[in-house]
C-alpha cells in the first residue's frame, strides 16, 4: 500500500538501494529465471512439505481477497483492528526500550558497580515505570484512530499486472496464485473496493483490446514470469483532482498569509474512540467527549467516492517488453490499439467523461515488474499529442489546497482525502504553536513539508535523491511557498549543516547551548540575560519524518539521536512494527555521546488504506 518503489531511498543510508546488482537472494537484475532456479533459490529449508502446505493455503482465488482481504468486514471491525495494530506497536516500544536498557547496564558497569556516564536515565526509567504499569503497556497514550472519509474507489494510483487468467485469457488485474508453486494467475479486480472507478474504466477497456485481438496476427503475448517473455506487463492508472476535499470547494487556493494548516481542525472531526474511552489528547479531564465512537464508523459523514471534475487529470503509463522477437511495427499497431480502446471508453465515461492527458510506455525487460529508475519512458504512441504540444510527462494532484506535480513513479500518499488529515495532525503535533523550525527528514518530493509549511516558521526538507530534491524544488514554487528549504545530503551530514546555518535564530537551541555542556563561564548569565530580550524566528527544532516499510536506517537514527538541539520528532509509520524498532535507537539508554533519549508522549493511528490490514501511525517523541 505504501508504494515503496516511489519511496526515496533516503530512509536508508546512502539511499543504499539495489541497482543492476545482485539481489538479497542471489538474482541479477535482468537475467531470466525460470520456475526451477526460483524454487532453488529459496533453499532447501524453506521448501519443506509443511511449508509447501502452508503456502498453499494462502493462494488467493479472487483477486479482492489479495488487494483488500477486509473487503466484507464492516469498516467499524476494521478500525477496532488497526487501532489494535498501533496499541500493540506502543507495548512493543516498552519491551524492546526496557530491554535494550537491560542490556546496556549490563554491558556498561564497571568494576565497581558504577555505570557509565548516561544522560536521561531518570527519566527514562520513569517512563518505562508508567508504562509498565498500563493495562496493555503501551509507552504513551493512544488518542484514538482516524478513520477514511472515503471508503469506496479511494486510491488514486492503481497498479495492474497483466497476464492471464487461469483459462488461459489475456486479463489485467492482480496476481491470485504463488509464483512459487507455478501458479502465476491474474484475476480481474472485481470486488476490490478501494479501486477507483477511473481506473476500473482503463483497465477493462485495455483488457477488452487484448481479449478482442487474441488469436489473430495483431496478438502479442503477456509477460509470463515462468520463462521471462512476453510484451504486456503492467498497466498503470494515476488520477489527480478527483477526490473529494477536506477543505470544500476551496481547491488550490493559497494562503501564505495564514500561520496555521489549513486542514488542521478536520481531524478531530474524524478521529474515533471504542467505548468508555475518553480524547487523552484533551488538556481538560472533565471535558466531554465531543468524538463519535468507533461503532458509529459508517455514519453521514461519509465522502463520496473520487470520481472526475473538470479539472481533474489522468495519467495511464503501459509497461512492455519490446523484446528483439518483436517487431517494431506490429509493437506500434498494438500500443494505438490499446489507447484508442482506453480513449473510447474514457469518452463514454459516465456521470461525466474524462480525459486521459498524459499516455506514456515504458520499456522493462527485467525480471521484476518495477522498472529500473532510469527505464526509458515515452509517449505511448509514437507522434502522439503530448510530443506535439511539448507537454511535460506529469499531472496535478491537489492536497490541503495544494497543487503537487507528479511523475508517473514519484510518490504520494494513494488515499488523497485521509492523507490530508494525517499531515493535519502532524503539523499540529510538529507545531502546536506555529513557530516551529521544521526539519523534514527524507523528505522526498516535499509533500509533508510543503502541506506543513502554513503550520510552522520555516520547512527545510533533506533528501538524499538529487532528483527528489529538485520536484520538492518546483512543487514549493508552484505553491509560491517561500519558507521552504531543500537541501540534498545524506541527513547525518546536513543535520549539522542545517542548524548551524539556522541555530542562532531557534529559541531553545540559542539559550541552552552552554547549559547543557555544563559551562560555568562567568559571563553566562549575561549571556541569557540578553538571549532572554532577542526575539527569536522560531521556538525549537523538530523533525518529521515518514519512512518506507522497513523504517530509518541506523546511521539516519543516530544522527537524529545525536544531534541535541533537536528537542522533538514526530515519526509517521506506515508500518508500526518497523517504528516500535527504531524506537529503540531513539529512545533507550546509551552513552552520553549519542545523546539523551527521547520519550513517547503520544501517538494516534490514521486510516489510509481502508479494507486492507494496513494503518498508519503518528508518534510523538521528546526530549
Amino acid at each position: 500500500e505504501k508504494e515503496e518503489e516511489g519511496k526515496s531511498g533516503a530512509a536508508s543510508a546512502g539511499g543504499a538501494m539495489m541497482k543492476g546488482g545482485a539481489s538479497s537472494k542471489g538474482w541479477k537484475f535482468g537475467k531470466k529465471v525460470t520456475m526451477s532456479e526460483a524454487r532453488d533459490k529459496g533453499g532447501k529449508n524453506s521448501s519443506n512439505n509443511e511449508e509447501k502446505k502452508e503456502k498453499k493455503k494462502t493462494a488467493k482465488t479472487e483477486a479482492r481477497d489479495a488487494v483488500c482481504p477486509l473487503w466484507n468486514v464492516k469498516y467499524s471491525e476494521q478500525l477496532k483492528m488497526k487501532k489494535a495494530k498501533v496499541r500493540k506497536a506502543l507495548a512493543m516500544v516498552t519491551e524492546l526500550v526496557g530491554k535494550a536498557n537491560e542490556k546496556f547496564k549490563r554491558n556498561n558497569t564497571n568494576n565497581n558497580g558504577k555505570g557509565s556516564d548516561v544522560e536521561g536515565e531518570e527519566e527514562t526509567e520513569q517512563w518505562l515505570k508508567d508504562a509498565s504499569a498500563r493495562k496493555n503497556k503501551r509507552c504513551c497514550d493512544l488518542v484514538g484512530i482516524v478513520r477514511s472519509p472515503v471508503l469506496e474507489g479511494y486510491r488514486n494510483k492503481s497498479e495492474f499486472t497483466i497476464g492471464n487468467n487461469n483459462q488461459g485469457q489475456p486479463t489485467i488485474g492482480f496476481n491470485v496464485g504463488l509464483f512459487r508453486e507455478g501458479n502465476v494467475a491474474i484475476g480481474e479486480p472485481v470486488g476490490c473496493r478501494n479501486i477507483s472507478k477511473v481506473a476500473i474504466c482503463v483497465q477493462e477497456a485495455a483488457q477488452k483490446y487484448l481479449r478482442d485481438v487474441a488469436g489473430t496476427e495483431d496478438a502479442l503475448p503477456s509477460w509470463d514470469k515462468r520463462n521471462g517473455s512476453g510484451f504486456w506487463r503492467l498497466l498503470i492508472v494515476r488520477e489527480g483532482g478527483c477526490a473529494p476535499s477536506m477543505l470544500g470547494d476551496s481547491d488550490s487556493n493559497n494562503d501564505n498569509d495564514s500561520n496555521q494548516n489549513c486542514a488542521a481542525p478536520a481531524w478531530r472531526k474524524w478521529l474515533r474512540l471504542e467505548e468508555g474511552e475518553r480524547d487523552e489528547d484533551e488538556e481538560d479531564d472533565n471535558a466531554e467527549v465531543t468524538v463519535n465512537g468507533i461503532d458509529d464508523a459508517e455514519d453521514a459523514l461519509l465522502l463520496d467516492a473520487p470520481t472526475p471534475k473538470e479539472n481533474s487529470e489522468v495519467m495511464v503509463v503501459v509497461q512492455i517488453n519490446p523484446g528483439k522477437e518483436f517487431e517494431a511495427a506490429k509493437m506500434e499497431k498494438a500500443l494505438k490499439g490499446i489507447r484508442d480502446a482506453m480513449e473510447t471508453a474514457a469518452s463514454a465515461f459516465e456521470p461525466e467523461p474524462f480525459l486521459i492527458t498524459v499516455q506514456l510506455r515504458q520499456h522493462n525487460e527485467l525480471v521484476s515488474n518495477m522498472a529500473a529508475a532510469d527505464a526509458h519512458t515515452s509517449e505511448l504512441v509514437v507522434g502522439d499529442r503530448n510530443t506535439a504540444n511539448n507537454k511535460p510527462m506529469v499531472i496535478c494532484e491537489h492536497m490541503c489546497g495544494l497543487k503537487f506535480s507528479l511523475s508517473h513513479s514519484a510518490f504520494f500518499q494513494v488515499n488523497t482525502a485521509a492523507a490530508e488529515l494525517l499531515y493535519a495532525l502532524a503539523g499540529e503535533w510538529a507545531s502546536p504553536n506555529g513557530n516551529s523550525l521544521l526539519l523534514d527528514v527524507c523528505c522526498g518530493t516535499g509533500t509533508i513539508g510543503l502541506t506543513l509549511a502554513n503550520s510552522v516558521g520555516k520547512v527545510v526538507g533533506l533528501d538524499i535523491v538529487e532528483d527528489a530534491i529538485r520536484d520538492a524544488e518546483k512543487n514549493s514554487k508552484l505553491n509560491d511557498r517561500t519558507n521552504c528549504e531543500w537541501i540534498a545530503g545524506k541527513a547525518e551530514d546536513t543535520l549539522d549543516v542545517v542548524l548551524k546555518k539556522y541555530g542562532e535564530d531557534v529559541k531553545t537551541v540559542a539559550g541552552n547551548t552552554n547549559e547543557e555542556e555544563g559551562s560555568k563561564d562567568e559571563h553566562e548569565e549575561e549571556r541569557r540575560q540578553q538571549q532572554q530580550k532577542r526575539e527569536f524566528l522560531y521556538d525549537d527544532v523538530v523533525a518529521i519524518v515518514d519512512p518506507p516499510r522497513c523504517g530509518l536506517h541506523k546511521k539516519v537514527l543516530n544522527a537524529l539521536r545525536m544531534e541535541t538541539r533537536l528537542r522533538k520528532i514526530v515519526y509517521v509509520s506506515c508500518n508500526p512494527e518497523s517504528m516500535a524498532q527504531n524506537c529503540v535507537e531513539l529512545c533507550a539508554l546509551r552513552t552520553k555521546n549519542m545523546g539523551p533519549p527521547f520519550r513517547p508522549r503520544k501517538a494516534a493511528a490514521v486510516d489510509l488504506f481502508p479494507h486492507t490490514a494496513h494503518c498508519e501511525a503518528v508518534l510523538v517523541l521528546e526530549r
